[in-house]
């Protein structure tokens, strides 16, 4: 690393921070999370180890950073789709699926878009996601207990592990699009 490099480095820590975070999650869809090891976090980063715990205090605290990151942008999503539909029983679930197949069918690269289902069913991070699920159904009552919409949820997550990670071929394109269709018809008053 310059010197210049590195005097940049130290007079933007929000980017150094960044930089963890996303080659966290470059080294998570490599290696997957239980490899994971903070000298590969910090080595592609292009930061010392050092540095990396300057940010964070424990490998724990990087990947509970990295899940909230992925968390906040899927909420971001979430209610910019909110936004652009009426306010009615079901919006959370509409845009829950919406989200859910759009990422899904973004896809281009493998392990595209970072976090995938089998580090997410890691104990630790399974709990943060339960957690956050249960907060933003929370601001939608009747939503967590409507059967018809619990499905749609369901449906989006399970074509989600199935497909997550990895673009989509023509067929499963078709499926994705013909899942997601039935999926919203449920979000519909029944």
């Amino acid at each position: 690393m310059s010197a210049s490099s590195a005097l940049t480095r130290r007079k933007a820590p929000d980017l150094v921070r960044q930089a963890l975070l996303d080659a966290t999650a470059r080294v998570i869809s490599q290696n997957g999370l239980a490899a994971l090891t903070v000298q590969q976090v910090a080595d592609a980063a292009g930061v010392s180890k050092g540095a990396l715990f300057h940010h964070f205090s424990s490998k724990q605290a990087l990947l509970d950073a990295a899940l909230t990151g992925m968390l906040d942008d899927f909420e971001q999503d979430l209610r910019a789709h909110m936004q652009q539909a009426p306010a009615s029983h079901g919006c959370f679930t509409r845009a829950y699926v919406e989200v859910t197949f759009d990422h899904l069918l973004r896809q281009t690269r493998d392990n595209d878009i970072g976090l995938t289902m089998a580090n997410l069913l890691e104990p630790a991070m399974l709990a943060r996601w339960r957690q956050w699920l249960r907060t933003m159904l929370a601001q939608f009552p009747g939503e967590a207990d409507d059967p018809r919409l619990y499905t749609a949820r369901c449906a989006a997550d399970g074509y989600w592990a199935t497909a997550y990670g990895r673009p989509l071929d023509e067929d499963e394109r078709r499926n994705a699009l013909a899942m997601a269709t039935e999926a919203m018809k449920l979000c519909m008053p029944g």
